[in-house]
């Protein structure tokens, strides 16, 4: 599969986001495991992934359809709720979040980053 050209701005949340979907198939691989160890150190990247991308955004919704902005924040708020309150031993817990954020990954990569790209400013030197 051909990779896909991104804006510079956006290259580092592309390559976490693939790091995202690894362990999203390893949690549905073995839902019924604990993956406690693996999850913890993946919510202390998460959070500072979703202000980077709430920051780089929020001059640009305007320019963007209303769903997506709703979409982006309803899943953002939902991944943090269960970040704040993980079930690590529950099968349909890990299942959720999995799916949840393998859907959410996906969105922002076919939709919402090619909808913002055009409004992104142009790095330096080009």
């Amino acid at each position: 599969m051909k990779p896909l050209k991104r804006h510079p701005a956006l290259i580092e949340l592309s390559r976490e986001h693939h790091h995202a979907l690894s362990l999203c198939v390893r949690l549905l691989r073995a839902p019924a495991e604990s993956h406690q160890t693996e999850l913890e150190a993946h919510f202390l990247e998460l959070e500072p992934h979703f202000v980077e991308e709430e920051t780089m955004f929020a001059p640009h919704w305007q320019n963007i359809p209303v769903a997506m902005r709703e979409r982006f924040e309803a899943e953002h708020a939902k991944l943090r709720s269960m970040m704040a309150n993980p079930e690590y031993l529950n099968e349909a817990w890990n299942k959720d979040f999995a799916v949840t954020l393998r859907d959410h990954a996906r969105f922002e990569e076919r939709e919402l980053f090619p909808a913002v790209e055009p409004f992104l400013p142009e790095p330096e030197g080009i």
